[in-house]
């Protein structure tokens, strides 16, 4: 049977059978990952390394696309609305799935409705770190010279709608800082203008900033986990100083477009959950201050239900307009 024979039988086929034999080849070819970050980042770190696992386990290339700004938005929307055949896959974040609801007054698209969730990945903490010469380089030091001086200091992250923004910002909320926020396009740009002079204190995912840590060119200042970070055992936590309603972690999915075939998901997930067991993926991932972790679809689900709850109210309470 001739190429062009094949495709008319294809064609023919019911659309639930078609699916299956679609199903059953995937992926035959490329699939791009969809990475709201900028390479070099946490989230592009974590995409890239587990890409490699799922190319050697599936046969086919799983390629990094870097679609950046918008809380994650602009990533998770180029997905929602990607054909539903496997061959668009999410890193699914804290960003696009909990905060974009509350943060844009019009989202383009809706995670609950839009995406559906495959795989969880992990966690990790944010890391504020404050320059070398930076004299309030602890927490109460901080909490000190801010309330001292009200407005004279300024921290650096990437974007409003991430985690580590929004960290700082239930930090200044709850202790009564006036700590002035600047906005960059990714981590490295953020921790770059530390590094030169413009800004004093940078917060991030732990990942994206332990190079210039264990560098010595920034000084870690406080974690925002439940307990301290394995690769910063000596640094504090927020929650140790302001309590703990002040722990946070950025947290990592894989979601796919709605009405992708339950059997393709089911591959994903498999040969993701495989990854996550691999010794050297595990090392990878701890070493840069990620925790890698598996739940059911349901469960991630619910997880992230009450995540979008929970900053929903610390939004609203923070008096953050959407835009």
């Amino acid at each position: 049977m001739n190429r062009r024979s094949l495709l008319t039988a294809f064609a023919a086929m019911p659309f639930a059978q078609r699916a299956l034999a679609q199903s059953d080849a995937w992926p035959s070819r490329s699939v791009r990952i969809v990475c709201p970050f900028t390479p070099g980042g946490s989230q592009d770190n974590i995409a890239r390394r587990l890409g490699v696992k799922l190319t050697d386990y599936l046969g086919q290339s799983f390629v990094i696309e870097n679609r950046t700004g918008a809380g994650g938005s602009i990533a998770a929307d180029n997905v929602a609305k990607s054909s539903p055949d496997g061959y668009s896959v999410l890193l699914g974040n804290i960003g696009s799935h909990a905060l974009v609801p509350h943060l844009y007054a019009r989202p383009s698209y809706d995670a609950r409705t839009d995406l559906e969730t495959v795989a969880w990945i992990g966690t990790q903490p944010n890391l504020l770190c404050c320059t070398p010469n930076f004299p309030h380089d602890t927490l109460p030091k901080l909490i000190a010279a801010a309330k001292k001086e009200p407005g004279k200091y300024s921290f650096g992250s990437s974007g409003l709608g991430t985690s580590p923004t929004l960290s700082m910002e239930m930090f200044k909320r709850k202790m009564g800082l006036d700590i002035t926020f600047i906005s960059y396009r990714g981590a490295a740009a953020a921790a770059a203008d530390a590094l030169s002079g413009h800004i004093p204190l940078v917060i991030s995912n732990i990942d994206s900033l332990m190079g210039q840590v264990s560098a010595g060119k920034l000084k870690p200042v406080a974690t925002t986990g439940a307990k301290r970070s394995t690769i910063l055992p000596d640094t504090p936590t927020f929650a140790e100083v302001a309590g703990p309603d002040l722990v946070v972690t950025s947290w990592s999915i894989w979601s796919v477009p709605k009405g992708t075939p339950q059997a393709i998901k089911d591959k994903l997930h498999e040969a993701t959950e495989r990854a996550l067991k691999e010794p050297e993926v595990i090392a990878s991932m701890k070493q840069g201050g990620f925790e890698p972790g598996s739940m059911t679809v349901p469960e991630i689900d619910a997880f992230i239900a009450k995540e979008r709850e929970r900053w929903g109210e610390v939004i609203r309470a923070a008096g953050i307009k959407p835009e």
